[in-house]
């Protein structure tokens, strides 16, 4: 497997905010010739998800951590907004660079989608040799060999992208906690028809997450369609499949020992390396999950 960084500025220029490095991982012998790409929650950087992303490489796929304009909340930029799909105007502008909010500003450059085809094409010009190429076709992504996840505003926008486009599989973790027009209801966006299919999406939070509490994360899949696979199912002491179920929940301890901040150990703990907790043998205690997510066959 190899590893390696890319600064954003190198891929394309006209960037203006989300400028921490890519994280790139390249699968040794075992390639599958399917990617991962994992899109960081609020404010963070992709090396904080270096676990998750290695895990894919490690199962055989490429794997991208990638940066985008990951600034601002989507629930900050909302609140006290007048406009019932507020979460969903935003998170397609951040996706795609159309102009659907006011509240934001990105453009095609600056989008998630944009970032990513210009960023494989990089990568396949740099390094010919490592496959990167067959996941563009005619300079678009090739979508059905195409795993996404992504952790709190990353999560929004991989459920949010599964009603654009046929993915692999979809991962939500820590999210998404958008809020709907009015209280106890799920946000607007998420009753959308699926194009990813149901069956093919996972969320994965914390019972004591404080930042996207259980509920509004439960409230939100279940309005995306996951509730047809039955409800929450903890995935403490227990190996896949989980009974089925595609709301994953746990209570287990964060790591004791991080090592690095977080703005929650519970928040975080489901994907992020500094507080995901770790099992006897040092491995991420959640890997067996994650794989069952996002990388089985």
């Amino acid at each position: 497997m190899t590893e390696r960084e890319v600064d954003p500025r190198t891929v394309a220029s006209g960037l203006v905010t989300g400028l921490a490095n890519h994280q790139i991982f390249v699968p040794g012998t075992n390639r599958r010739n399917r990617l991962f790409v994992m899109l960081p929650g609020t404010d963070a950087p992709p090396r904080v998800y270096r676990l998750i992303a290695r895990t894919g490489a490690q199962e055989g796929y490429h794997a991208i951590g990638l940066a985008y304009p990951n600034d601002d909340a989507i629930v900050t930029l909302c609140t006290g907004s007048t406009r019932p799909d507020c979460s969903g105007e935003v998170r397609n502008e951040i996706l795609t660079g159309q102009d659907t909010s006011p509240l934001v500003s990105v453009n095609r450059v600056n989008s998630v989608i944009g970032r990513l085809i210009d960023l494989i094409a990089f990568l396949d010009r740099s390094f010919p040799s490592e496959g990167w190429g067959q996941y563009l076709v005619s300079g678009q992504p090739d979508w059905s060999r195409i795993a996404v996840a992504g952790h709190s505003q990353g999560a929004g926008l991989a459920g949010f992208l599964g009603k654009e486009v046929r993915l692999l599989r979809i991962g939500m973790f820590s999210g998404p906690n958008d809020p709907g027009p009015a209280a106890g209801q799920s946000a607007l966006w998420t009753a959308r028809p699926n194009i990813t299919p149901a069956g093919d999406q996972f969320g994965f939070t914390h019972t004591a997450d404080p930042l996207a509490p259980v509920g509004g994360n439960t409230r939100n899949w279940e309005a995306i369609g996951l509730g047809a696979f039955g409800g929450q199912v903890s995935v403490d002491g227990r190996s896949p499949p989980f009974d089925g179920s595609r709301q994953l929940v746990t209570s287990a301890p964060p790591n004791p020992n991080p090592t690095g901040p977080t703005a929650s150990p519970q928040h975080g703990a489901p994907a992020v390396d500094s507080v995901t907790p770790l099992a006897a043998d040092g491995q991420p205690l959640y890997r067996p999950v994650w794989v069952h997510m996002l990388f089985a066959p």
